[in-house]
């Protein structure tokens, strides 16, 4: 095998198909020979915008999460949903900063250049698990969000004796632990070697498949766990305390629209829709960039050449870097979510460029 076979992502077996005309016996068919799906015009159309798209995209989220980690430790930590957000900007951070990474790992003008290292095949234990991995933090961080909102509006009495600020680090570290953990087994099937490049004629860094079965129990079991696993139990989550939170929420502004019925402004209510229009603006942000993911990773499964044939393999790089563009908007929206809901929020962010002096520390997140 030359040392450029070597840097393929996964191995090309050969399929079985039947040959009912002639025989009617399995023959033997080399699945390189299957014509690609998409053309190479196509294909490197399709592969050039979306390597530039991505970092472009990715240093927004980059950016705009450094605001959030900013912001949330000026107005400080007494209140425990300002912890969560913070810890929803640095999983953000990191996954635009791994993702912007994995971008320039597949853009020409990177695998062009004679590095002493092969970037494509780096980018599966340094981009695409990791990514994977603080994509799903970032999820379950929603979802605890909206399990937190859920109780202040259920129960808003008892909220500060059951969402304590011990009780908010222990589940965001069990979450890192269980989210962006896993992702690093991927550097057992994935393990680093020196290589002979014959067409840098040199030694260089690749990371190469192991030729074993633990190798695809890893690649296959990381797909399971984030893909289909993590993946939609985060969603169930987000859209069950999302709902509880709407309905909880209407039904706290009718009741003081009840009470208050002639001293409620106008003003209050607006603020309330507001509210309830950035929560599910950020459920439905949410499932519209992370569902092609979700696919992306379930195919692979059903149909194992998606990942090996040559005829499908173009379909496959396109459909993960697509999927990598959506969930990195996603990333980067939160932000944007975030200083639209908080009116605290806002001002800090103002004040950062000197708009105002804000005089107030450790201020709870409206």
């Amino acid at each position: 095998m030359t040392n450029e076979e070597s840097f393929r992502l996964y191995a090309s077996p050969t399929i079985m198909t039947t040959d009912i005309a002639s025989t009617g016996k399995p023959k033997p068919i080399d699945i390189n020979t299957i014509r690609p799906v998409l053309s190479a015009e196509d294909y490197i159309a399709l592969i050039t915008f979306l390597s530039y798209a991505i970092p472009v995209v990715a240093i927004i989220g980059i950016a705009s999460n450094f605001f959030v980690i900013v912001i949330c430790k000026k107005i400080g930590g007494s209140e425990t949903i300002n912890i969560s957000y913070m810890a929803l900007g640095i999983s953000d951070l990191m996954a635009s900063v791994i993702r912007l990474w994995g971008a320039l790992c597949f853009a020409f003008i990177v695998t062009n250049t004679k590095l002493p290292f092969e970037p494509r095949s780096l980018s599966v234990p340094t981009s695409f698990f990791p990514g994977q991995g603080f994509d799903k933090t970032t999820a379950f961080i929603t979802a605890f969000i909206a399990l937190e909102r859920c109780l202040c509006v259920q129960f808003p009495l008892h909220v500060k004796r059951i969402v304590t600020k011990r009780k908010t680090l222990f589940a965001i570290v069990i979450i890192y632990l269980f989210g962006f953990g896993p992702s690093n087994l991927s550097f057992i099937g994935f393990p680093f070697k020196w290589v002979f490049s014959s067409v840098q004629n040199r030694t260089i860094l690749a990371a190469i498949p192991l030729e074993t079965p633990l190798r695809y129990i890893i690649s296959r079991g990381l797909l399971a766990y984030y893909g289909t696993i993590l993946h939609f139990t985060a969603l169930i989550i987000v859209w069950i305390c999302t709902i509880f939170l709407a309905v909880g929420m209407n039904k706290m502004a009718m009741t003081r629209q009840e009470y208050f019925k002639h001293s409620i402004s106008k003003e209050d209510k607006q603020k309330e829709l507001r509210v309830i229009k950035a929560v599910f603006l950020l459920a439905v942000t949410y499932l519209a960039c992370s569902t092609p993911s979700a696919a992306t990773l379930l195919v692979p499964h059903f149909e194992p050449e998606f990942t090996s044939s040559k005829g499908l393999k173009r379909i496959s790089i396109v459909c993960h870097l697509s999927s990598a563009l959506l969930t990195q908007m996603n990333s980067s929206a939160n932000f944007f979510i975030l200083l639209y809901v908080g009116s605290k929020y806002r001002q800090v962010f103002l004040g950062l460029f000197g708009k105002k002096s804000l005089g107030f520390k450790n201020v709870p997140e409206q």
